[in-house]
């Protein structure tokens, strides 16, 4: 499955958390976007299966990062993604948004949900076509 980085400048931060993903072998990080600009950019053009959206705050205080969820979910085939926030005030009503396969929430610093979350939407790219998902 292909992984869109997206929200994480470039350095230790990016480097670990590349490492994290592709320790999976399931798992290859195809590219990374700091800016939402380039994120959906980026998006657009390779549709990744997942993209990893680390959120500097809430989505309510960040409508740019509102804007990548959106954008990332309207492609065709739709893009699942794992939301990633650094704190707990950021996870506080991201629930709202998951949806089990498609979008899910992590803390940023839970490297063990995060890999839950890519299991879990790659079992379920696996067991049915994105291309007739509502």
């Amino acid at each position: 499955m292909t992984v869109l980085v997206a929200g994480v400048a470039e350095g230790e931060e990016l480097e670990r958390l590349r490492a994290r993903i592709q320790r999976n072998t399931h798992f290859q990080v195809i590219s990374h976007a700091h800016t939402p600009e380039l994120a959906l950019a980026h998006a657009r053009v390779l549709l990744p299966d997942i993209t990893v959206l680390t959120l500097s705050g809430g989505l309510g205080d960040d409508p740019e990062a509102f804007r990548v969820l959106h954008g990332v979910r309207a492609l065709d085939p739709p893009g699942a993604v794992v939301l990633r926030a650094r704190n707990q005030a950021a996870l506080d009503g991201l629930d709202r948004y998951a949806v089990d396969g498609a979008v899910h929430v992590v803390r940023a610093d839970d490297a063990e949900t995060l890999m839950r979350a890519l299991i879990t939407i790659g079992l379920r790219r696996a067991s049915c076509d994105p291309d007739t998902m509502p």
